[in-house]
This record gives C-alpha cells, structure tokens and sequence, in this order.
C-alpha cells in the first residue's frame, strides 16, 4: 500500500496518543494504512467486553435522536438494558436542549488539522455545552489520569477552537464547555472536567507541537521512526507480527491504555 502523506492528515486523539506511544504503530496504522479488523483480540472476556460497549454506544446514540428508548428489551442483554437505564437516569433527553450523539467534528486552518467523533454534545439553553463520553470498561478510570489524556485535551480543545456554529453567539469561551465521563458500570462515578482559558492555551501549544513532531518524522526509513520503549505496549500490540514475528500476547492493559481500547469509533481517525 502506498504512503500517505503526512500533510494530508487530519489529526484524532487516538492518533496522537499512538504517536506519543510509538511512532512505529503510528507508522503502520496511519501512514501504511494497516489496519486489523476488530476480532483480532482472541480473549473472549475482552471480545465481549468489546461487543457490549458497542452495543451501548448503539444504543445511547438512538435514545439522543428519538428522545426515548424505542428499542425492545426483549432483544437485548440484560446488563446492557440496565445500563441504558442508568444512561436515561444519569441524563435524560428533554426537549429544550439540543443533544447530538456520535456528533463528528473537523477543522482544517492553516495546516492544523484535527478530528473528533463526540458520542454526545448537549448544548443546554443557557448556552453552555456538555461533552459526554462513554466509557464501559471493567474499571473506572480515575479523573487524574483523564485530566492528562489526550482524549480530554483534544476533545475540549477542537470544540472551543471549532465548535462556535453551535453556539447562540457563534463561539464558545473554554469556560462555557465542560466534560464528563461516564460509565454505565459506575453509574455514581461521573468525572466532571471544567475548561478554562489557561488549559485550552496550554491544550493548543501541546497539540501543535505534537503534529510537528510528526511532520518531521521521516516514515520512510523504519529505522528512523522510533518504536516503544515500553515493554508491555510492545507485547499486546497487533503489530507485534509485523515488527517481531510473534503474536501479541493478551496481557490487562494499563490504565493509559484503556482510552485506546475503547474508541472503537476512531479505530480509523485520520481522514484526507
């Protein structure tokens, strides 16, 4: 397969954290354009894991376009109808306010290029917005580490900087946008992530600077892109076949690692 070019690239969190994590898979996820299809994990707990939160996603996203939960229970697992329930407890559809699930986002301005495909955007009549993720892991992530992922940084950012068509006045200010996590799991468990001016400056220069980092990464040359120094990244990596000719090893991942595990929408983020 021919090589993508660099320049042409639109830019999501899970490629940003890939390239932070290993130029290597960057490399031949994003420039080589080798993806795996979705059962390439073998573990059948993680596979179901995997299946049940599609499904959720699924099925949160339908109640935010109709308003109320059409689908029949009697079609549905047990623990994901409880979790819809939760979902419709923790934050109801109404009619005043504007809710757009699996709502995606691009921007393109003078070579910054970046993506996001939100699961729902709830835009509330006193003009604020609420970005909600779903998670449904089998452990809540703690609010530390999401302050500092990508995820949350390019997220609240690429609203701020893109999102102002949404808006009564045309543009958000950082202190106007708020995130929150969620996982049907921990229903009493929300992480609840304010901007501010400060952190979208910050979020900006960590961004811009990563995406130069990977414009001057020669992709051509193998030995000039950098592999993981990270042991355990190295073993569970679908890629480990390519780099080391050994199968990935299904190992629990650390916690850094469930952002990855879970954008299941992003698996391909880039876009031309």
């Amino acid at each position: 397969m021919s090589e993508r070019k660099v320049d042409e690239l639109y830019f999501s969190a899970s490629s940003l954290r890939t390239y932070r994590t290993c130029q290597l898979k960057f490399k031949r996820r994003y420039i080589d354009g080798l993806f795996w299809p979705d059962d390439w994990v073998k573990d059948k707990e993680k596979k179901e894991t995997q299946r049940l939160g599609q499904l959720f996603h699924t099925l949160a996203e339908r109640y935010y376009l109709r308003g109320k939960v059409v689908d029949s229970k009697e079609v549905i697992e047990d623990k994901v109808v409880k979790w819809l329930e939760r979902l419709v407890d923790f934050r109801p559809y109404n009619e005043e306010d504007q809710f757009l699930p699996e709502h995606r986002l691009q921007f393109n301005n003078q070579g910054l290029k970046l993506l996001a495909k939100y699961d729902l955007l709830h835009i509330t009549q006193d003009n604020r917005v609420v970005i909600y993720d779903w998670k449904t892991y089998r452990s809540n992530s703690k609010k530390s580490f999401l302050k500092r992922s990508m995820q949350t940084i390019v997220y609240r950012y690429l609203l701020a900087r893109a999102g102002g068509d949404y808006s009564q006045t045309g543009e958000w200010a950082a202190e106007d946008i708020t995130l929150i996590y969620w996982n049907p799991r921990f229903p009493d468990d929300s992480k609840e992530l304010p901007y501010t001016k400060e952190q979208y400056a910050r979020d900006e220069d960590k961004i811009k600077n990563i995406i130069e980092q990977i414009k001057e990464t020669n992709f051509a040359v193998d030995e000039d892109v950098l592999a993981t120094s990270e042991k355990n990244n190295c073993l569970s990596c679908e890629y480990r076949p390519i780099c080391h000719g050994e199968p990935a090893l299904e190992i629990e991942p650390k916690e850094e690692d469930l952002e990855l595990m879970e954008d299941w929408d992003e698996i391909d983020p880039i876009s031309f």
